[in-house]
């Protein structure tokens, strides 16, 4: 797979610490992006309509975090959380390396004005050649 970028993904939390939800990063190395510009209109007003496919190679650098599915994730413990990563509707993805750990929505979108929404996504582990195997995610 020909790789053209590296991203951030912010996974949503409940931090019971802090008693607040944010979301968590997690550096992602070596991924295809794919965006599409684009508006739409309708009620007298033009609406932005970018779409975007990324696909996470299977070996993807990490930084040494595992991938887990969405439930485990949200039923883990503040202490077990920072080794793992997962795809979840509604993550939040940055174009590039973040060096925030932990942030609000809020405040991810006043630093990264073009975060992407991640809206559905597919493991593709299993259905592929091993130089194929990816996660592929389609946001807004």
């Amino acid at each position: 797979m020909t790789t053209n970028a590296d991203i951030t993904i912010f996974n949503k939390r409940y931090i019971q610490e802090e008693r607040t939800e944010k979301f968590v990063s997690t550096r992602i190395y070596g991924v295809s992006l794919y965006s599409k510009k684009g508006t739409s209109s309708g009620d007298n007003e033009l609406k932005k309509s970018d779409t975007h496919t990324i696909r996470i190679p299977a070996d993807a650098d990490t930084e040494g975090k595992e991938y887990t599915d969405q439930l485990s994730y949200k039923a883990m413990d503040d202490a077990t959380y920072p080794g793992y990563w997962t795809l979840q509707p509604g993550a939040i993805i940055v174009r590039g390396i973040s060096d925030l750990e932990t942030a609000t929505e809020t405040e991810l979108r006043e630093k990264y004005p073009d975060v992407i929404l991640v809206t559905n996504f597919t493991d593709n582990r299993d259905r592929c050649s091993d130089a194929m195997k990816h996660w592929r995610i389609g946001g807004e």
